[in-house]
C-alpha cells in the first residue's frame, strides 16, 4: 500500500473513533438530559394529580368516596390516573395490573432518582413512567407518557450518524486532496531517484516549500548536482583516459616500428662500421624516447591518482641553481643561453613538483629558440615567468597545448624526443599545488608562461 492510502486509512480511522467516542459520549448525555427532564415533568404531573386527590377526599363522604372518586375521574376521562383501596382496584383504564404498575412505580418519599432512569412499561407503540404515593387508604399511580422523547432521541442518534458519515467522508475527500498535496514533493522525490537509478542525473526536484520536505528536496538536489558532477567528471577521465591510451599506442607505434626496423636490418644486412654505428644509435635514441615517455605517463598517472603534496620551504637561490645544472647540457647542444632573477629567499611549495614544472617549461622554451636566443626565467612578487624569443604558438592552438599527446610542431618534436605529455603533466602539477598557468604568445615572436598561485 502506497504512504498516501495508509495516510488517508490512519487519518480516516482517527476520524472514524473519534467520532464513534465523541458521538456515544455525547448521544449518552444528551439522552439523560432528556429522559430527567421527562422525569421532572412526570414528577410535577403526579404532585398535581397527588394534591387533587387530597383535596377530593376531604370533600366526598366516606360511605361514597370509592365511587365517588372513580366517577369524578372517569368523567374527565384521565386514563393515566390508577387508584386502589387496599387490594381493590378503585380506577383503573390503563391495560396494566396493579402488579405491573408497582414493579415500574418511583415512589419520591423512597428515594430521589431524579439521576437515574426510571423502569418503563411499554405497550403497543408506547412508552410510560410511573409514579406513586400513598394517600390514607389508597395506593395511587400517575402515569406520564414518553414515547416522544425516546422518537427524539432516535431521530437525533439518526440524525448524528448521517451527519458523523457525511463528516468522515468529507474528512476523507479532503484528507486524500490535502496528502496529494503535502505528498507530491516525495513523489517527485521518488521519481527523481527513478530516473537517478536509470542513469539520467539531470533531474532536478522543484522546491516548493520550506518544511522538513522542501528542505529534502534541497539537499536531495544538491546530492544530485554532486553525483551528476562526480560522474561527469569520471566519463571526462574515461575519456581522457582512452584518448591518452589511443595516443600512447600511436607514439609507441613509431619508436618500436624503427627499433625493429634497425634490428632487423643489423640481424639480415652486412652494414659498414659507421652504418652499424648509425643504426645503434638510432636504436639507443629511440629506446631512450621510450623511457622518458614511460616516466612522464608514470608521473600523470600517479598524479591523477592523488599522490599527496608535501610542501615546505625551499630555497629559492638553491632551486634555481639546480635547474641551471639540469639544463645545461640542453642549452649547450641548442646554443641557447637561460638567466634566471628572484626577488624571495624562500617559497612553501613542494620541492620535487615545482622542480619538474620550471625545468618542463625552460626546456619547451629552449627548443623554441633559435641558436643565439636567451630564456628569461623570474620570480617576482609571487610570480614565475618563463619567456623565449622562439617561434611561438598560433592563437588557435593555445586552449590545445595543455592535452596529453598535443604537439603544435610534430616533426620538431618528435626530433627534440617530446611525446606531447610536458605541458598537461605541468598542468596537473600546478592543480595541484592550487597555481594556475596562463600562456601569452605570438607566432614567430615568442611565448611566455606565467603561473600565479605558489605561495
Amino acid at each position: 500500500m502506497k504512504l498516501r492510502k495508509k495516510m488517508i486509512l490512519i487519518v480516516s480511522i482517527a476520524t472514524a473513533v473519534s467520532m464513534i467516542v465523541g458521538g456515544f459520549v455525547m448521544m449518552t448525555i444528551l439522552r439523560r438530559n432528556m429522559l430527567r427532564n421527562a422525569y421532572s415533568e412526570a414528577a410535577v404531573s403526579a404532585v398535581d394529580f397527588f394534591a387533587d386527590f387530597e383535596n377530593r377526599l376531604e370533600k366526598v363522604g366516606k360511605e361514597r368516596e370509592d365511587a365517588s372518586l372513580a366517577l369524578i375521574y372517569k368523567n374527565q376521562d384521565n386514563w393515566r390516573n390508577v387508584i386502589f383501596r387496599d387490594e381493590k382496584e378503585i380506577y383503573n383504564i390503563t391495560v396494566f395490573s396493579r402488579g405491573e404498575l408497582e414493579s415500574a412505580a418511583y415512589r419520591r418519599e423512597d428515594e430521589d432518582t431524579s439521576g437515574n432512569d426510571h423502569k418503563e412499561l411499554e405497550y403497543e407503540d408506547g412508552l410510560y413512567i410511573v409514579n406513586a404515593k400513598i394517600v390514607g387508604h389508597y395506593d395511587l399511580y400517575r402515569l406520564y407518557d414518553i414515547t416522544d422523547v425516546h422518537g427524539r432521541i432516535r431521530s437525533m442518534i439518526v440524525t448524528y450518524v448521517a451527519v458523523a458519515v457525511s463528516m468522515l467522508l468529507m474528512v476523507i475527500l479532503v484528507a486524500a486532496f490535502a496528502l496529494r498535496k503535502v505528498l507530491q514533493p516525495l513523489k517527485d522525490l521518488t521519481d527523481a531517484t527513478n530516473d537517478m537509478a536509470g542513469g539520467d542525473y539531470s533531474r532536478r526536484v522543484a522546491v516548493t516549500s520550506r518544511d522538513e520536505l522542501g528542505s529534502l528536496a534541497v539537499h536531495f538536489n544538491d546530492m544530485a548536482e554532486a553525483v551528476e558532477q562526480n560522474q561527469r567528471s569520471l566519463k571526462e577521465s574515461e575519456e581522457q583516459k582512452t584518448l591518452m591510451m589511443g595516443n600512447l599506442s600511436h607514439e609507441l607505434k613509431t619508436p618500436m616500428t624503427a627499433i625493429a626496423g634497425y634490428a632487423e636490418t643489423l640481424l639480415t644486412t652486412k652494414l659498414s662500421e659507421e652504418q652499424q654505428s648509425e643504426a645503434l644509435y638510432y636504436i639507443y635514441s629511440e629506446t631512450n624516447r621510450l623511457g622518458r615517455l614511460s616516466n612522464k605517463m608514470m608521473q600523470l598517472l600517479s598524479l591523477s591518482g592523488g599522490d599527496a603534496v608535501v610542501k615546505k620551504d625551499i630555497n629559492v637561490e638553491e632551486l634555481f641553481q639546480g635547474i641551471q645544472e639540469t639544463v645545461s647540457v640542453k642549452k649547450k647542444e641548442h646554443s641557447v643561453d637561460v638567466e634566471i632573477s628572484w626577488d624571495a629567499e624562500l617559497i612553501h611549495t613542494d620541492g620535487d613538483l615545482i622542480r619538474d614544472v620550471i625545468i618542463n617549461l625552460v626546456d619547451n622554451a629552449i627548443k623554441a629558440s633559435k641558436p643565439g636566443g636567451t630564456v628569461w626565467v623570474s620570480w617576482k612578487e609571487g610570480v614565475l615567468s618563463v619567456r623565449d624569443q622562439g617561434i611561438g604558438i598560433p592563437a588557435a592552438e593555445i586552449s590545445s597545448i595543455t592535452e596529453p599527446f598535443y604537439m603544435v610542431d610534430k616533426s620538431r618534436s618528435r626530433k627534440e624526443g617530446g611525446a606531447g605529455l610536458g605541458l598537461s603533466l605541468t598542468k596537473l602539477i600546478l592543480e595541484k599545488l592550487g597555481a594556475s598557468m596562463e600562456f601569452r604568445s605570438t607566432a614567430g615572436e615568442g611565448t611566455e608562461v606565467i603561473i600565479r598561485g605558489i605561495e
